[in-house]
């Protein structure tokens, strides 16, 4: 058995692709009797190295780039509710600055000092008039002080949202789209062990400890590229210029159209600035005549403006197949192009989905309510109704030939993987635009057609910037979850519900034919 032992020195220059390096090798080849070989050679390589953008993992000669979003800030531009009120009882604070004067002997270093790491006190005033937008909730003030300090929820914050809509929810959009960054709380999880909808949803992360698939900075690419389009079964040479086609988009995620009342020509033009940088869609009713040649646009098209689009066709388009049976006419006019049945999720939305899929749609856009809830007469949650569409397109043996979209109810980054896992392709997002732009809550934001959310006015480029943020930030917390579940392509999440434990499912599993647990 023979062991290798050296040493490697040398000096590197490094012009922008390529890097020279000059050195020299020595050492000695050990073997069990403890006879040496000692060695010396010099030698020149030439190396082909990441110099420049290093931060994208970049290898222009091999043709591989790895994607990544970079955020940028755009802090808040309307001021927004301090989270936390804090609140000092004067009189016990001023008695114990005394007390600590007489005790330190007037040490001015030690009477002045602030009990707060993140500047709570740092004001003029010091803890007489607490700087509260910085306070995080740490507590470590109460814990120290209980008889002089007092850290709570404040009101304004409270008020925050709907029925629907968190104040955490809330606060933990706009700081996403304001920084760029995954929002790191340490405090723990103080709430429900389930809740409904997504968040009665786990997934299996038994995978998590394997390094080099460690989500972001692991060595293992993950992909998070999905198809759009109808995927062929077969292949017809004597056709093969009608073969359907199919993009790929480097997220699973694209802007739903958003809410009735709320277009604006601010809102609009960030929505389409954010797609364009991050190479993905967004869906409008209301395209404008400049919008209308734009490559990243989605239109819903009725059959009286069909002719609008016809001279330069969409790459995809979306008709209401609920309300019209346009497919035959559109595929026709469009003959290039991906055409998407945007279809209300409902107790027929399964067969109705069969139905579709064998007249050739080459992709549903399945939507619940902006609460996520179908439009069934007994509600379900957008995720039991998308499963439901999904296991019956998979029992017709329909499923792999479309595209599903699921929007309605989409809010926070985790929503995204989870939908997946129920049997969508890719997720649209609504309302979650409009908060992530600062738009003012004035009721329940429930309805398609009445939603209470207000735009206000805005930079587009500021706009644009704060969804590009708010999609890095989903955009990694994705791949921490497909590397925790030992995954390397978001495609192979789809309707591996295997991969997932519902809440009530093992409520049931675990507490039926108990009277008392039921």
């Amino acid at each position: 058995m023979f062991h290798l032992r050296g040493e490697i020195s040398g000096s590197v220059e490094m012009p922008r692709w390529t890097a020279k390096v000059f050195g020299a090798i020595s050492g000695r080849l050990s073997s069990c009797g403890a006879r040496y070989l000692k060695f010396a050679r010099s030698f020149t390589v030439n190396l082909t190295v990441r110099t420049d953008r290093l931060w994208l993992n970049t290898m222009e000669d091999a043709g591989y780039k790895r994607f990544k979003i970079e955020p940028k800030p755009a802090p808040h531009v309307y001021q927004i509710p301090n989270k936390f009120d804090v609140s000092a009882r004067k009189l016990r604070l001023a008695a114990m600055l005394v007390h600590e004067a007489f005790e330190y002997k007037l040490n001015r270093e030690v009477v002045l000092s602030r009990p707060c790491i993140y500047g709570v006190f740092g004001g003029r005033f010091g803890g007489f008039k607490p700087l509260k937008q910085k306070c995080v909730g740490c507590m470590r003030c109460v814990q120290e002080y209980p008889h002089i300090m007092t850290v709570k929820q404040s009101d304004s914050y409270k008020r925050l949202g709907d029925s629907f809509w968190t104040p955490e929810n809330v606060y933990t959009v706009w700081n996403e789209a304001s920084t760029g960054k995954i929002q790191v709380k340490g405090m723990g999880y103080k709430g429900a062990f389930a809740g409904e909808g997504f968040d009665g949803m786990w997934t299996d992360m038994s995978e998590i400890v394997r390094p080099t698939r460690d989500g972001v900075y692991g060595r293992e690419y993950i992909s998070t590229s999905v198809d759009i389009g109808r995927k062929p079964t077969s292949i017809d040479f004597s056709r093969i210029d009608d073969q359907p086609k199919s993009l790929e988009i480097p997220v699973p995620i694209i802007f739903d159209e958003l809410p009735a009342g709320t277009y604006n020509d601010d809102t609009s033009d960030s929505v389409e600035r954010a797609a364009e940088k991050l190479g993905t869609f967004y869906v409008s009713r209301q395209a404008t005549s400049g919008q209308l040649s734009r490559k990243n646009l989605v239109p819903i098209i009725e059959e009286e403006n069909i002719e609008d689009y016809l001279q330069k066709p969409p790459a995809i388009v979306e008709y209401d197949a609920e309300r019209s049976n346009l497919f035959r006419k559109l595929a026709s006019s469009f003959r290039a192009s991906i055409i998407i049945a945007r279809l209300p999720l409902a107790e027929d939305s399964p067969e109705v989905a069969c139905k579709l899929a064998r007249e050739g749609v080459h992709g549903l856009h399945l939507y619940a309510d902006y609460h996520g809830q179908d439009y069934s007469k007994e509600t379900m949650h957008v995720s039991a109704a998308l499963k439901e569409v999904h296991q019956q397109l998979v029992r017709e043996g329909l499923r792999d030939q479309v595209t599903i979209i699921a929007s309605g109810g989409i809010t926070l980054a985790e929503h995204v993987p989870k939908a997946i896992l129920c049997g969508a392709d890719l997720v649209g997002i609504d309302t979650t635009v409009l908060v992530a732009l600062q738009a003012e809550f004035h009721g329940e934001t429930r309805s398609r057609s009445d939603c209470q959310l207000r735009p206000r006015k805005i930079d587009p480029a500021w706009g644009g910037q704060r969804l590009v943020n708010l999609m890095g930030v989903w955009h990694d917390q994705l791949i921490e979850i497909l590397s925790a579940m030992g995954m390397r392509d978001v495609r192979r999440l789809r309707g591996d519900i295997g991969r997932s434990m519902m809440d009530l499912e093992l409520q049931e599993q675990s507490f039926k034919g108990i009277p008392w647990a039921t």
